[in-house]
């Protein structure tokens, strides 16, 4: 459905945001999921993110996992929360971009993941995600990452493509070489970004990396390492500087196409055949 902003987002949905003075509304980019706007509150520029048709939980998720991540790195600050009409709304601080230096983002990339939990999981399970995350705690990363992540998702792409139904073999060695791993199940639970692709970094004014759009949960660190090679964005200084401050344990580089795998599946479920090949590779190779 196609959703009309100017009949969502005008300025009287803006004057009842309980803002003082809101001004100059302008649409810009913030990704397919969210209406994104930068917006004024006197001399204070602002980031709308409204999400029609949904209550004001819908931003719950990336409200808990903004305050999570803040505690340990640079993130926008979440200025208000809540419901217009039907519409979930999310106001946050506008952060100007600028240069940076990949060496600092894989430092403190390294350094979140330093901070470790005692399980896996997150105070909140994303239930409104396309791909919904079951956050539930587990105390063994292998279980949590096959039972909470990869047979739920595989569950809804072979909904989407009877072919997968014939990779059966596949996707049961690889469970089986998750489930006898032995990093899979010692490994600690690091607080992860979870959703660290090229698009979701940038560098302020003075330079210092910024993280945004987390979807937060503790796991392996590994996780968000892969996820950042399977688009564009990343250069070598971000991966030696993360290397650098906490190295990755031995066989990292194998477990990679685990989490690949996860991130294109969930790219073929909400996109489709586009990434049809890139999954069928990744598959027929466990």
């Amino acid at each position: 459905m196609v959703v009309d902003r100017k009949n969502i987002v005008n300025q009287d949905f803006v004057s009842r945001l309980g803002l003082q003075d809101p001004h100059n509304l302008k649409s810009v980019s913030g990704g397919d999921i969210n209406l994104a706007y930068s917006l004024y509150s006197g001399d204070l520029r602002l980031f709308l993110k409204v999400q029609p048709h949904h209550d004001a939980s819908f931003f719950d998720s990336e409200v808990a996992s903004l305050k999570a991540l803040g505690q340990y790195v640079r993130v926008p600050e979440v200025i208000k929360q809540g419901e217009l009409g039907d519409n979930a709304y999310l106001i946050l601080s506008w952060i100007e971009r600028g240069q940076g230096d990949q060496a600092d983002l894989g430092k403190m990339m390294a350094n979140l993941h330093s901070h470790h939990g005692q399980r896996f999981g997150f105070e909140i399970s994303n239930t409104v995600d396309y791909v919904p995350k079951d956050n539930t705690w587990n105390d063994n990363w292998a279980d949590f990452f096959i039972e909470q992540r990869l047979k739920p998702l595989m569950k809804q792409a072979q909904k989407k493509a009877f072919w997968l139904t014939q990779r059966g073999d596949h996707f049961a060695n690889l469970i089986k070489t998750i489930q006898n791993d032995e990093h899979a199940n010692s490994v600690k639970p690091s607080l992860l970004h979870g959703d660290f692709w090229g698009g979701n970094f940038m560098f302020d004014q003075s330079g210092q990396p910024v993280l945004y759009d987390p979807n937060a949960f503790y796991g392996d660190r590994e996780y968000d390492i892969a996820v950042s090679t399977v688009f564009p964005g990343f250069n070598k200084d971000f991966y030696d500087a993360y290397q650098a401050t906490y190295p990755m344990d031995e066989g990292w580089q194998d477990r990679m196409k685990w989490y690949e795998f996860y991130y294109v599946m969930m790219h073929f479920v909400r996109f489709g055949d586009i990434y049809a090949p890139r999954l069928n590779k990744l598959l027929i190779s466990f």
